[in-house]
């Protein structure tokens, strides 16, 4: 091996983590609400807001903006506890389905069960029939990858009628 590519590599910047955890995204428009970690370049969680949530406004021109109120309180909005290596996430409109957000290798991730596996989240598709006033959430399916293996994983959640 080259000398300058020695030095290369070993003068390289570590590879950076995304900040995207996972996202949700839904059959009445391209819009997404995208869950991200906010961490310290050492890696430790912010302490006051380890994970914020922000729309990808991608059926407009792809600019981000904030949850309204009522949002963060019902529909995409979540409880967020301590735990000794991360944090517990509860999605309002998912609280039956904790994640857990912690270290996966290098960098956080956003763990849960998906189809009765431990599974690296990364995506909630959610179908819902949108009638006036209040829409009706008709299925939530979870994607994402055997948190051992890295064999794709997807679940289907019915809404009962």
């Amino acid at each position: 091996m080259t000398t300058w590519l020695v030095l290369a590599l070993l003068s390289a910047d570590p590879p950076r983590c995304p900040t995207e955890l996972f996202r949700i995204e839904r059959s009445k428009n391209a819009n997404v609400v995208l869950y991200e970690v906010q961490a310290s370049p050492s890696g430790e969680l912010q302490p006051d807001a380890p994970v914020v949530a922000s729309w990808l406004m991608l059926a407009d021109r792809g600019q981000r903006e904030a949850l309204t109120f009522f949002e963060r309180r019902a529909a995409y909005g979540f409880d967020v506890e301590r735990l000794k290596d991360g944090v517990a996430l509860s999605l309002k409109a998912l609280a039956r389905r904790p994640i857990q957000v912690r270290r996966h290798g290098a960098c956080h991730a956003a763990l849960s069960a998906i189809d009765g596996h431990d599974a690296v989240l990364q995506r909630i598709f959610v179908t819902s029939d949108e009638r006036p006033l209040i829409p009706e959430v008709l299925s939530i399916e979870l994607f994402g990858v055997d948190a051992v293996t890295g064999a794709a994983l997807h679940e289907t959640i019915t809404a009962a009628r």
